[in-house]
């Protein structure tokens, strides 16, 4: 990594700008849109199934859409899924009626069943989520101290 000497201004403005739009999105968007929440606050959602699709990567999944006929689509967030997740609903069809509970600040669905079968479970969807929380929360302290290197170059020049 260059120096703070021997960086060029432009890089310097990448770092700074980069750095505070990044760590700003990983320490307070994060947080606000994984925010633990109890069920009252949770957003109760009946909605008939269309299909779902699996976004996965490096051998783990992202994410799974979840489309629906008469609802927009909502999300499970990959760290609330695990192979019996995806097993249930690969199972299911489309035309069938989901009771969902819904993070009203992200579209991510939290709590899904089908008549008595519990697909996803509100408390440990929240734990997951809040968990995943931590780990951008360190990513967001980093791109803020990328910021500070960034200003860094501009105080030092300041000051020859």
């Amino acid at each position: 990594m260059k120096t703070l000497s021997k960086m060029t201004k432009f890089e310097a403005i990448v770092l700074l700008v980069l750095g505070l739009i990044m760590g700003t999105v990983f320490t307070f968007g994060v947080q606000y849109w994984n925010a633990p929440i109890t069920q009252d606050k949770a957003q109760q959602v009946t909605a008939t199934f269309s299909n779902a699709i699996e976004r996965s990567g490096r051998g783990y999944v992202k994410e799974i859409i979840v489309r629906f006929e008469d609802h927009k689509q909502l999300y499970i967030d990959g760290s609330c899924v695990d192979d019996a997740v995806c097993y249930e609903i690969s199972k299911i069809t489309s035309g069938t009626v989901l009771k969902m509970m819904v993070h009203p600040n992200s579209n991510v669905i939290l709590d899904m069943e089908i008549g008595k079968t519990k697909i996803l479970n509100f408390d440990d969807s929240v734990q997951q989520l809040s968990s995943e929380g931590l780990g951008f929360m360190v990513l967001g302290v980093f791109c803020y101290s990328m910021a500070i290197m960034g200003a860094g170059h501009f105080i030092l020049q300041k000051k020859r």
